[in-house]
């Protein structure tokens, strides 16, 4: 998967000189949290988001009707880190864990042509792995040697079961992996039988999780 697949195309931005007042309703009316900044030849700037603009305009003395002396500049972060739409979506999400951020402009050939949010990583991820769904999740622990994710996709497809999903990570036990997918088109047992001497550590059938 890549940012492409999950981001928000054409976001709406605001300039450097734009009131904070209007830039804040802005985010209001439309749902979102951050505001991408272009110049006036359209290339980025900065970044803002909602609740650095409350904060300002919360704190900042009123220099007199609706504080119109005051600008988004003031306030954007001007080191703006982003993407491009051909990026990894996990590197985008290390580069939001990496730098604190909740939001990455998609830039292409030096322009802005999306916005991708933790959100937006959070749905995919979710549905990547088979949340909200009827499947069985099943963790699994196997040796970190070529051909144990093969032997035990193996088994399942035997037994008439469909691999929907499948996250390898490290297991805490030096030497092993540790498999989380999502199965569908056989019953807990059914499944549990097909992988004998895999290690299941645990298994989850609507949203009851049994520990093995």
């Amino acid at each position: 998967m890549f940012v492409r697949d999950c981001m928000t195309p054409n976001p709406i931005t605001i300039r450097p000189e734009s009131d904070p007042l209007v830039s804040v309703a802005l985010m209001k009316a439309a749902g979102i949290r951050h505001l991408p900044v272009l110049d006036s030849d359209g290339s980025l700037v900065g970044i803002v988001g909602r609740g650095d603009l409350e904060m300002f305009l919360s704190t900042a003395a009123s220099p007199g009707v609706m504080k119109r002396n005051y600008h988004v500049s003031q306030v954007m972060k001007r080191e703006v880190i982003h993407v491009t739409p051909a990026c990894p979506l996990e590197d985008a999400a290390l580069q939001m864990v990496k730098h604190k951020i909740g939001c990455l402009p998609v830039v292409e050939q030096g322009t802005l042509v999306g916005i991708i949010t933790e959100i937006d990583i959070f749905e995919r991820f979710a549905a990547v792995l088979g949340g909200g769904t009827d499947a069985l999740r099943l963790t699994v622990q196997v040796d970190d040697i070529p051909g144990q994710l093969a032997g035990l996709a193996g088994r399942i497809a035997a037994v008439q079961g469909n691999i929907s999903s499948v996250v390898g990570y490290p297991s805490d036990e030096p030497g092993r992996m540790n498999f989380t997918m999502r199965v569908t088109g056989i019953d807990r047992e059914t499944l549990l039988e097909a992988i004998e001497g895999f290690p299941a550590l645990r298994v989850i059938e609507a949203g009851v999780c049994d520990e093995q």
